[in-house]
């Protein structure tokens, strides 16, 4: 986990160094995803009750938004899986590697999800916030390389991969938030 923290700072302040280390290490996304990042979800998920004390929200309502959280992250892990599966292999040079697709994905969700813990954290509600979401593709976009990305297209797996990222949590919540009410 210690490591795992380690890379999401790694690619916080360098992406392209982060990358490069994250490469270096070689870690088995799968293993990240265990004792990383599906905690990482959890702890996304807890945070909410944080509003229990600052917003005027019922208990009940509360625990729905703990589950549309850890729901909406999890799911968009899967989806953004077959994403990436489906269409990597039209934009890198070779074959697609499936090891290095779930990492940049357990990583990106990571940082999305810390995001998300962040805003939950805070009693007021900062748009500035919101624009960090944007550096989460610059993430994405430094990736590229990483992940063997053909120069031309460089476009299509970026849009590909802010939509299967950013896109379907967020799509996702607030679907589920609209259905709770």
């Amino acid at each position: 986990m210690l490591k795992f923290l380690q890379h999401i700072c790694q690619l916080i302040m360098s992406p392209g160094n982060g990358w490069e280390d994250i490469s270096y290490a070689g870690d088995d996304p799968k293993q990240l995803a265990k004792v990383g990042l599906y905690p990482l979800f959890g702890v996304a998920a807890i945070t909410v009750f944080a509003q229990y004390f600052y917003e005027d929200l019922s208990f009940i309502t509360v625990l729905q938004y703990a589950i549309v959280t850890f729901v909406k992250f999890f799911v968009s892990y899967f989806f953004a899986m077959v994403v990436f599966a489906s269409t990597m292999g039209q934009c890198v040079d070779g074959q697609a590697n499936e090891k290095k697709n779930t990492t940049v994905i357990t990583y990106t969700l990571a940082i999305v999800s810390i995001i998300a813990i962040i805003k939950k954290l805070l009693p007021l509600d900062l748009s500035i916030i919101d624009f960090i979401y944007v550096y989460v593709g610059i993430v994405l976009w430094k990736s590229a390389r990483y992940l063997a990305v053909k120069d031309d297209k460089l476009v299509q797996f970026l849009i590909m991969a802010i939509i299967s990222v950013l896109g379907v949590p967020y799509a996702l919540g607030a679907i589920l938030k609209f259905i709770i009410g």
